[in-house]
């Protein structure tokens, strides 16, 4: 139920800022994703599940930091070019956070919220070093906090989906 709730939070809040990404004529297909936890061993696994028009099932995993390195440099969603209302933040993390999951590693979409808007990064739970940010339009990684700067703009507050 609170997964729900924060997806929802995310989904207002983006339709709230960017209201050019929704569309009454959007006809896309719609899809059901199912997420999963099981537990095997000490390593918790989370089945994700697409259903639709082509359903598939990944086991996904916390990877460890060089399995994300490793993933993040052959990830060629950093070379992808930023434009401005057509693919900005929110699609680079979109983009490789759906290339992890299609590798198996489970990723998040975090949202770093401003006073005046947001920027879109993803985030790994790794079972070395433990959450782990990324930049995906540079790869860098990053240290994002409450109360820091990023970007210029201080972080108010940090949202993490799974």
């Amino acid at each position: 139920m609170r997964k729900k709730l924060i997806f929802s939070l995310l989904v207002i809040l983006f339709l709230s800022v960017w209201p050019a990404y929704a569309s009454d004529n959007d006809t896309a297909p719609r899809e059901t994703i199912r997420t999963e936890v099981t537990e095997s061993s000490a390593v918790p696994t989370w089945r994700h599940e697409t259903v639709g028009s082509s359903s598939q099932a990944t086991e996904l995993k916390n990877p460890t930091f060089e399995k994300v390195k490793d993933f993040i440099l052959k990830d060629p969603t950093n070379r992808n070019e930023f434009v401005l209302n057509q693919y900005e933040c929110r699609h680079f993390a979109t983009d490789v956070n759906n290339n992890a999951d299609a590798e198996g590693l489970r990723c998040a979409f975090v949202l770093l919220c401003f006073d005046q808007g947001q920027h879109a990064v993803i985030a790994f739970d790794t079972v070395d070093m433990g959450l782990v940010y990324i930049e995906p339009q540079t790869d860098v990684r990053i240290h994002p906090e409450v109360g820091s700067k990023y970007q210029g703009e201080e972080i108010k507050e940090i949202l993490i989906a799974w």
